[in-house]
C-alpha cells in the first residue's frame, strides 16, 4: 500500500513539474513573438 502512495505521489511532482515548465516555454515563445512583431514590445524608454 505504502509504495502505491509513494508511487502516485512521484508521478504528480512530475507532472507538476512538467506542467511548469510547459508554461514556462509558453511565456517565453509568446514573449520573443511580441518582441519581433513589427508593433513589438519596447523594453526600453527613449
Amino acid at each position: 500500500m505504502l509504495k502505491k502512495v509513494a508511487v502516485a505521489a512521484l508521478a504528480a511532482g512530475a507532472l507538476l513539474a512538467l506542467r511548469k515548465r510547459s508554461a514556462a516555454q509558453i511565456d517565453e515563445d509568446l514573449w520573443a513573438e511580441a518582441a519581433r512583431s513589427p508593433d513589438a514590445v519596447r523594453t526600453t524608454q527613449r
